[in-house]
């Protein structure tokens, strides 16, 4: 059975190196013994390896934990119960909606600029089309009078709230208006109709969905379009990328997801979906954990920027906005951040070390192996420095293992795992496995 599935488009996927890090994991894992991904992020390697091993998949990010679910736990009547949830999705869509109705001052302001590839319109949506931001700052802007019409209705509604989310904060900035009142329908019928036991079957596809629709270039969140370059002109991508992404229907895209999750096949072991930080999970992770394997960041970029709307989107909490002061003045922050959004010690120069001590002593402590992901630094490429160098890594892990070998996945389009020099000065190398084993 296939067990390879991408459920996001994800900085730094492991997908591609999927049978590289299964079978070092398989190499020096006891038979029926269980595995730990520490830093389960989109859940691709988590899922490969539940074929061979039960599977504790550890995330900070709620998100994380909700994709995990989808993947790697086993519901009951899965086809049975998508049938009656697209029944009811059906129903709900064929309604007059009011969000719908109330967001359509700005649908059809910015679908009318997407079929004239009017980029100064489509610029200005993209610059200040978020209703949210427009709430707490009130600015002047060329669509305040459309922004006013629609926050006016939906306080007149009574739906300025959760129902209205995605709308909200995101409608014209990372989607179209419409494709976010999509969301909001989808997300209002999942909480309303879905226990809580079975939500998360549900609450991935569209995770995915938005994923592939987000109108960003690279499609993450880190920040919306550029719509200007330097000397403020529009650049072309804003009407390539608007038509490319803004017209995709949500609802059919989230119906493909709804089933591809669905008929995605499942290992015969009982896995498991955690969230917490890295210490928390190693510090309670059942005796039959022996390896864990640990992708964790490198760069100075933390990864919750990157996906902090899937993040809202998971916890449906109308959270509060980051704010950032320029020229002295505060404003809400470009990418409409979380505020409060995690912050990983292995991103932050003066705390990586400590992070990766504590990772490495916690695993050891028990007995457990440990194999390592590292992505090393390749300046040609205009890559993000690494904060932690692969030598500085390998030294902190002699401190707890006997043996630490480093393994390279350089030749891996060939099919042939081949086994590196210790102290590797790597900036060239591809993917890179730093494989811990005998615990001191």
């Amino acid at each position: 059975m296939n067990f390879d599935f991408r459920t996001l488009n994800y900085l730094g996927s492991k997908l591609r190196l999927l049978g590289f890090i299964e079978g070092h994991v398989q190499r020096i894992t006891p038979e029926r013994a269980g595995v730990c991904d520490l830093f389960a992020g989109s859940g691709c390697v988590s899922y490969r390896l539940s074929r061979q091993f039960p599977v504790v998949a550890c995330d900070i990010q709620h998100y994380s934990r909700v994709i995990n679910n989808a993947l790697l736990r086993k519901y009951d009547d899965v086809q049975r119960k998508v049938g009656i949830f697209l029944r009811m999705l059906q129903s709900k869509v064929n309604c007059k909606n009011v969000l719908l109705d109330a967001f359509n001052p700005l649908i059809e302001f910015e679908e009318n600029a997407i079929g004239g590839k009017d980029a100064l319109s489509l610029t200005n949506v993209i610059e200040h089309g978020s209703v949210e931001v427009y709430n707490l700052e009130r600015n002047v802007s060329p669509i305040d009078s459309l922004l006013l019409k629609v926050s006016n209705a939906l306080r007149r509604r009574n739906i300025d709230d959760e129902r209205s989310l995605i709308s909200r904060y995101y409608g014209g900035v990372y989607f179209s208006y419409r494709q976010a009142v999509q969301m909001d329908i989808l997300l209002e019928l999942i909480f309303k109709e879905i226990s809580v036991e079975e939500r998360d079957l549900f609450l991935a596809p569209l995770l995915s969905a938005a994923s592939d629709v987000v109108d960003t270039v690279g499609k993450h969140f880190a920040q919306p379009i550029r719509a200007r370059d330097s000397s403020g002109n529009i650049k072309p991508l804003v009407c390539n990328k608007a038509l490319k992404d803004k017209t995709v229907d949500v609802i059919t895209l989230y119906v493909e997801w709804l089933r591809r999750y669905a008929a995605l096949p499942k290992a015969c072991y009982n896995s498991l979906a955690v969230q917490g930080d890295f210490e928390k999970c190693l510090e309670t992770l059942p005796a039959d954990v022996r390896t864990v394997y640990a992708d964790p960041p490198y760069t100075r970029e933390h990864y919750s920027r990157f996906y902090h709307v899937l993040e809202t989107i998971s916890l449906r909490d109308t959270p509060k906005v980051s704010t950032v002061k320029t020229y002295g003045k505060i404003h809400v922050s470009n990418g409409i951040y979380r505020a409060g959004r995690f912050q990983s010690p292995f991103c932050i120069k003066s705390q990586a070390i400590g992070a990766f001590d504590r990772m490495f002593a916690l695993s050891a402590e028990d007995g457990r192996n440990m194999v390592l992901s590292y992505s090393p630094y390749d300046q040609s490429k205009n890559s993000h420095p690494r904060v932690v160098t692969i030598d500085q890594i390998v030294e902190v892990a002699e401190k707890y293992y006997k043996k630490v070998e480093i393994i390279s996945a350089g030749t891996f389009h060939h099919n042939k795992l081949n086994s590196v020099e210790h102290k590797l000065e790597a900036a060239d190398e591809a993917e890179l496995l730093i494989v811990s084993t005998n615990a001191r």
